[in-house]
């Protein structure tokens, strides 16, 4: 039993001890007999496998202890074979977030994680299981929270309405008496459309929320142009498939194909190059994990508020539907409650 401590206020006290995601080994599509599928798969798992390894290094260099959960399948019809169909292991934050001192689990995820978070400390996780998405009744589906909608700044927690509800938030005030409900609507992952950098100093998308209510005096640096409208062609492609790009058996798939060819033909150096990520990582006050090094916009306020960006190559963010901050949890940050506002 590792009993590490969790210890999270805020995303931008030094990071010291971090969950990274893991991705399927490159021997999962083996059973897929068709090249023009496999291929592609191939190419993808490995650069992302590649990725990984070198966002470990960044972690380690810097300092931070870095966790990752074995991935439990390791070919794709042994995946299939599953009544319910379980996450992979890549993105831990959509399914737990620590508040302060504990952990809390959102919903049912991966159970390699579960089991990886348990090992680390399991004295100071909250587990509720009506919270469990996959176990829901009608009697319990008033019950809703989602790890990723909620965000830890100081003394309060910003959760968004559209994905809570307030019995939900009733259970937070509960366990977590030490943190102030700020609600807020977004309607989506509060990390995919802002971002608090430091103390004063957020990155945004347009329109995401009145800032100068919820964060009076902050600095915030809008990027009307870095939303899903600009990989609109993409997400249409990707829901014609519904899931079904890995899937044997789909040989003679030909939108399939053609949406694994377009995949990675037209939108990986598109998205890398033009998207900047509003999901990030950061590391201290002064150091921001980046998909995207070279937006000038980002780059001048990074510098005008002390931040130097760290650049992390992560090509297939759209393909595996996750950033940087996605694919990662914060356990053990260095700081203290305080308040911020």
């Amino acid at each position: 039993m590792h009993m590490g401590a969790y210890n999270i206020w805020n995303k931008w006290d030094k990071l010291e001890t971090v969950l990274l995601g893991s991705c399927h080994p490159l021997e999962f599509w083996d059973n897929i007999k068709s090249d023009k599928i496999r291929d592609p798969l191939l190419r993808i798992t490995e650069e992302t496998l590649q990725e990984l390894d070198y966002f470990k290094s960044v972690l380690k260099d810097f300092g931070c202890e870095v966790i990752q959960t074995p991935t439990l399948y390791d070919d794709v019809e042994n995946w299939m074979d599953k009544k319910s169909l379980p996450r992979n292991s890549l993105q831990p934050r959509d399914a737990q977030l620590v508040m302060g001192e504990k952990l809390l689990f959102t919903q049912m995820d991966n159970p390699g994680i579960m089991k990886t978070l348990r090992e680390y400390n399991s004295k100071d996780i909250l587990l509720e299981p009506k919270f469990f998405q996959n176990h829901f009744t009608d009697k319990d589906a008033e019950m809703f929270l989602a790890a990723p909608c909620m965000t830890v700044v100081g003394d309060k927690v910003f959760i968004d309405t559209m994905e809570s509800t307030p019995e939900g938030n009733l259970l937070v005030a509960k366990h977590f008496p030490e943190f102030e409900i700020v609600p807020v609507t977004i309607g989506g992952h509060n990390d995919s459309c802002f971002h608090t950098l430091k103390p004063g100093v957020i990155l945004s998308l347009k329109d995401i929320q009145q800032y100068e209510e919820t964060f009076p005096g902050w600095d915030v640096l809008y990027l009307p142009d870095q939303s899903w409208d600009k990989v609109e062609e993409w997400s249409t492609i990707k829901s014609k498939t519904r899931g079904k790009w890995w899937v044997p058996g789909e040989e003679h798939n030909d939108e399939l194909i053609n949406f694994v060819d377009t995949w990675l033909s037209d939108w990986v150096g598109y998205v890398e190059e033009t998207v900047f990520d509003v999901n990030v990582l950061v590391l201290d006050e002064h150091h921001v994990c980046v998909s995207n090094p070279n937006n000038e916009q980002v780059n001048a306020f990074l510098k005008k508020h002390k931040m130097e960006p760290v650049h992390i190559p992560w090509r297939h963010r759209y393909f595996w539907d996750g950033g940087l901050h996605c694919i990662t949890l914060d356990l053990k940050r260095q700081g203290k409650q305080r308040s911020y506002f």
